[in-house]
């Protein structure tokens, strides 16, 4: 039996083509695995004042304002300003992402290691 050649489809589909939407929490997982993080209000208070460790500073959607507003001061006086992303979770959402089982308000990434995260800055 001889094979009939059929015909090669010339258009995809696109309607069932999926877009890869940017995942904040599992970026943040892989840094904490695999970067260096600092989180909680006293350690990144303390070394903020220490030579600009943080190449980024994530707050949750419900941190304190005393402490967005005292993050917001220092963040002017420095000469090389911090990029601060706004997380849309509450604390307990990135505490969660960062698989602890407690609340974090802000976190501050020092390496972002294998995650993608820097390319929050340009979105």
């Amino acid at each position: 039996m001889a094979r009939k050649n059929k015909p090669v489809a010339t258009k995809l589909d696109l309607s069932r083509k999926k877009t890869i939407e940017f995942d904040v929490d599992t970026n943040i997982k892989v840094a904490y695995k695999t970067g260096k993080i600092l989180y909680g209000k006293n350690q990144i208070l303390k070394n903020l004042f220490r030579e600009n460790p943080f190449k980024m500073l994530i707050m949750s959607n419900n941190c304190p304002s005393e402490l967005m507003t005292q993050i917001n001061h220092i963040n002017s006086l420095l000469k090389d300003k911090l990029f601060i992303y706004k997380y849309k979770g509450s604390s307990w959402d990135l505490g969660l992402a960062c698989a602890k089982p407690y609340m974090i308000s802000v976190m501050g990434i020092i390496d972002f290691g294998d995650s993608d995260l820097i390319s929050l800055r340009t979105k």
